[in-house]
């Protein structure tokens, strides 16, 4: 590693470590809230609740690579992190009961079937899904699978090497907040927590600035 490739990499990490710590604050908060919790044990809530599980856990990998100053790989999670929540709130909510058997049995429908069943209410979740399907999925595409989005992020005048603008992961990190929240609220009104997620109500008016 040169010492200016070197350099830039801790500037870049100092100018977001105050993002990283409060994503970890969120974070902290979340797994305190969330594990250990019971849910309905019926197919169509393990396997939906399994998907927000995997969505979670790639929302702390996110914050991982991002502070070993891999931005690249974390922002090639945030199709799957996108997917996997969609697949979650669509089995737990959405999915008819054939649909459900079906998917078990590992036939999945179409990402676009799933978002016309899930719909657009801004109260379900939908709005949110539709908003982030139809702004972001070539670029998830892309950013998933070596796309322009990383070749164009890896020139300098001198080399080719990681230049990801500390915006854009500030960007990420905020993005990929949201996603845990809404997870989280997910997942406590499973357990029937309701003083839990007046609790994060609260908190999102706290974390406002980190959403």
């Amino acid at each position: 590693v040169s010492l200016g490739r070197l350099w830039r990499a801790l500037e870049s990490t100092m100018d977001i470590s105050e993002s990283v710590a409060k994503a970890k604050e969120i974070d902290a908060w979340i797994h305190g809230k969330t594990n250990d919790i019971s849910v309905p044990s019926n197919g169509r809530t393990r396997m939906g609740t399994a998907l927000l599980q995997h969505a979670l856990d790639i929302t702390d990998a996110m914050i991982l690579l991002i502070e070993r100053n891999l931005p690249g790989p974390a922002f090639s999670l945030f199709r799957p992190l996108h997917e996997s929540y969609t697949r979650g709130v669509w089995l737990l909510d959405h999915a008819s009961e054939q649909a459900v058997e079906k998917f078990a049995n590992g036939k999945y429908p179409g990402f676009n079937d799933m978002l016309n069943d899930i719909g657009d209410d801004p109260e379900t979740g939908g709005a949110f899904i539709k908003g982030m399907s139809e702004l972001n999925r070539e670029d998830f595409h892309g950013l998933t699978h070596g796309g322009i989005e990383h070749v164009s992020r890896r020139f300098s005048a001198t080399a080719i090497e990681p230049s990801y603008p500390s915006e854009e992961i500030e960007k990420l990190i905020k993005v990929r907040n949201q996603y845990a929240c809404l997870i989280a609220f997910f997942l406590l009104q499973l357990a029937g927590d309701e003083d839990g997620m007046n609790q994060l109500v609260e908190k999102r008016d706290e974390w406002r600035g980190a959403l």
